[in-house]
């Protein structure tokens, strides 16, 4: 058994000594545009004249424009590992829950935009994943590749909430600890030069994340600033697990250190 164990190891070593003479270090820099695939909703209620109003709004949450840089290590032509670091930009979104009232006879009609609420939200997400990629080139200047690997994650969330009907505003922080999931891509590359490439690639997270805290920043009542007026600001002992899976198409640049 001893001595299976050291032939082992020997030929794992040997493997690994006869990649080096083909290592690479390269850096790849992308961005691209992410669509969510969460189907989390938020619900609001209003209550007007004994009668119940509710709204339930589709968030988009892990939705952004994407910009990620990322840093490998391609042990041969067929396997690298790689440290991905990637944020959103533009992660914002708005949705309002309108009032329209019809005389019984249908002769006149008005309506109120965000009667009922207004609702804006935005997130602030940082992703780090390190992968293993596994590459395939059959033919000399292009390459496919499949990536996986742990997807950890920091995100911060604001959501403003504005309603004419009680003439209500506010907006809420909720933030949370660094949760992990799941990030996996596939794609190709094609090369320009011995040093640059150019590469498309799908990439797809699947995570839950959990806020753990939040704080009121604004609370406003007929257009006066009412936080002072609040027995605390600070929302603690939340635990809200909110889906933030989310596919993207990203586009970059490859460049490899010889």
């Amino acid at each position: 058994m001893e001595k299976m164990k050291k032939h082992i190891s020997l030929c794992f070593l040997c493997c690994c000594l006869s990649g080096l003479s083909h290592a690479q270090i390269y850096l790849k820099g992308y961005t691209g545009y992410a669509l969510s695939m969460g189907n989390e909703k938020l619900t609001l209620t209003e209550i007007v004249n004994n009668k119940r109003n509710e709204s339930a709004y589709q968030l988009k949450l892990g939705q952004g424009i994407n910009l990620g840089l990322s840093i490998g290590y391609a042990l041969n032509k067929n396997i690298a590992f790689e440290i991905t670091g990637n944020t959103q930009l533009f992660s914002k979104f708005s949705y309002s829950n309108n009032f329209t009232y019809y005389d019984p006879e249908g002769n006149y009609w008005w309506s109120y935009k965000g009667f009922f609420g207004d609702l804006e939200y935005s997130s602030t997400m940082f992703q780090v994943s390190p992968q293993v990629v596994f590459k395939s080139d059959p033919y000399n200047q292009c390459t496919f590749y499949l990536k996986a690997g742990p997807n950890f994650m920091h995100v911060t969330h604001k959501r403003t909430t504005r309603t004419l009907y009680n003439s209500i505003l506010s907006t809420t922080e909720y933030s949370g600890n660094i949760n992990t999931g799941i990030q996996y891509s596939f794609g190709t590359e094609y090369k320009l030069s011995k040093n640059i490439c150019v590469f498309a690639e799908l990439t797809t997270v699947n995570l839950r994340y959990t806020f753990k805290r939040g704080k009121i920043l604004r609370f406003e009542i007929d257009g006066e600033d009412s936080l002072s007026e609040l027995d605390s600001t600070e929302l603690t002992g939340l635990n809200e697990r909110i889906m933030f899976n989310h596919v993207g198409l990203n586009v970059g640049m490859k460049y490899i250190f010889w």
